[in-house]
């Protein structure tokens, strides 16, 4: 009985040993960013080159660059792109993978959203994709 649960308590230590890694952050260039203060307050844009991007692989990158924001901006727009025919300077990208607006807290979400973007938790991202293929 002793050798089983020896034998047991090793496996259980190798797989714990053995977990898989947490998936590395996207792979994007950060290619036109800015703040700008408007009426409403500031917001700010960021486009993020990824060549091939699929949809899950673009909005993975739009969570890990709202990660990053700080400072005054209570809104960011932000579109992952797949060349940069389609920027023009201090305007998102006309031609997206995704695009998320990302809000500071739920005041921001009624300005600068219509408060069509809820969460428990701010800031919080909400998400446009119109290429579902992948």
């Amino acid at each position: 009985m002793r050798t089983t649960v020896a034998a047991v308590l090793l496996a259980a230590a190798a797989l714990t040993g053995c977990g898989t890694d947490p998936a590395p952050p996207p792979a994007y260039t950060v290619i036109n960013q800015g703040e700008r203060q408007l009426g409403l307050g500031t917001a700010g844009w960021a486009d993020l080159l990824m060549p091939g991007a699929t949809v899950a692989q673009a909005q993975d990158a739009i969570r890990t660059y709202g990660e990053t924001i700080r400072g005054d901006a209570t809104m960011y727009t932000i579109a992952v792109i797949h060349d940069t025919t389609a920027t023009t300077h201090g305007k998102p990208a006309t031609t997206y993978v995704c695009m998320g607006r990302w809000v500071k807290d739920e005041q921001a979400s009624r300005t600068w959203a219509d408060s069509s973007i809820t969460s428990d938790t701010w800031p919080a991202i909400g998400m446009n994709c119109p290429d579902r293929r992948g």
